[in-house]
């Protein structure tokens, strides 16, 4: 089956022409478990939902969810949560606890869609950062006031680590695959994904990637609250 996705760091990246990372490197194999071997091959995120649609033993994954893509495409399942949470640096005395008070500050936010999205229909100004490793040296330098991140902030960004406000939203990501899919296999694919790439299987790809901790902090708090 052929596997398609856009990059999305550090749970998605490119290798190769096809997709590494805990995301994808956990699918597989919740796959390969259910009995569904898949081939990567990495497209940019406008065109999964094209591809999904129009070719037969497709599936993109981590993709939104679309009611209007899904006359065209079955999600299948949740894959993980996307958490959107509101930083400050650490030391910065600043109350910052809802979004009107965002408003009079100066907001980065990591570019991606569940962000763009969210800021976009609240009309909400803000400057978009590659990923959240970069935004939190940005907030740490002094370039923004806040930070909205889709990631916790690592250990090393900086003397003094930023400080979480609130969370702004928390979406999930999806499996979609083409509407011809044998519903056999769909079956086969919704029961493994039933705690998503958030498995008891799949610890041991997540501790290869360093996000032992991240693994941890999902599975307590997504998985318990599904």
């Amino acid at each position: 089956m052929k596997v398609v996705g856009d990059e999305y760091p550090p749970f998605m990246v490119r290798l190769a022409g096809g997709l590494s990372g805990p995301y994808a490197d956990a699918f597989r194999l919740l796959m390969h478990q259910a009995g569904v071997e898949v081939q990567y091959q990495a497209v940019p995120a406008k065109r999964a939902f094209l591809d999904v649609s129009t070719q037969g033993d497709t599936c993109a994954l981590a993709v939104n969810f679309d009611q209007g893509e899904s006359e065209t495409v079955n999600f299948v399942g949740v894959i993980a949560p996307i958490t959107l949470t509101v930083y400050k640096r650490g030391g910065d005395k600043a109350a910052i606890g809802n979004l009107d008070a965002l408003r009079k500050r100066r907001v980065g936010a990591v570019d991606i869609a569940e962000i763009r999205d969210f800021l976009g229909s609240a009309g909400m100004p803000f400057t978009p950062v590659k990923n959240s490793s970069t935004g939190f040296l940005m907030l740490n330098a002094g370039r923004f006031d806040a930070l909205i991140s889709d990631i916790p902030p690592s250990m090393d960004v900086g003397k003094e680590k930023p400080v979480r406000l609130f969370m702004l939203a928390q979406v999930e990501r999806w499996l979609a695959c083409n509407a011809g899919l044998p519903p056999a296999v769909q079956a086969r694919m919704r029961l493994a994904l039933k705690e998503g790439v958030f498995a008891e299987a799949t610890l041991p790809v997540w501790s290869r990637y360093g996000m032992r901790d991240y693994y941890h902090e999902v599975r307590s708090s997504w998985l318990k609250g599904r």
